[in-house]
């Protein structure tokens, strides 16, 4: 059975610790996150960073138990969209995201000669919407995603070969 997606709301700082506490309860959460390039005394290192800050993903059949369940968990602040399932592409994307449990690593990018960008490595190869902004010196790349009827812009890592 293929189960519905919800986002939850949860305080600033505590996506780790309530991810942890609604797994050990038994729920199928998701906390997409990205190894993010960051310039610091001229040398370039990865560190690992939260896409979705103060929003966890959760699988669950909706039920008086388990909203309880949820709604005490330390950090809890609320369901996003008066409980409403996200639609099947916004969950496509989240999986997407989720890439199957593992931080998003850098997408190569090779730039042509003519200054054309084609991406040859990673999650970016694989985005289906429309336009990708590049920001080659950030190495970053901007996409856009509908989440809960928003539009969001998320920074992924880019490296270019």
């Amino acid at each position: 059975m293929n189960m519905k997606m919800y986002v939850l709301q949860v305080r600033s700082g505590t996506e780790i610790s309530a991810f942890y506490a609604l797994k050990r309860q038994g729920f199928d959460v998701v906390l997409p996150t990205m190894q993010e390039y960051i310039r610091k005394n001229g040398n370039w290192d990865l560190r690992e960073k939260i896409i979705f800050t103060q929003y966890l993903f959760i699988r669950f059949e909706p039920n008086e138990e388990n909203y309880y369940q949820i709604k005490k968990t330390d950090g809890f602040m609320k369901f996003l969209g008066y409980q409403q399932p996200l639609t099947d592409s916004e969950q496509k994307y989240i999986e997407w995201l989720e890439n199957n449990g593992k931080p998003i690593t850098p997408s190569k990018i090779y730039v042509t000669p003519s200054g054309a960008k084609m991406v040859m490595a990673g999650v970016l190869r694989n985005y289906s919407g429309n336009a990708i902004d590049y920001h080659l010196r950030q190495r970053k790349a901007d996409i856009f995603i509908t989440i809960a009827g928003r539009k969001h812009k998320i920074t992924l890592p880019i490296i270019c070969i």
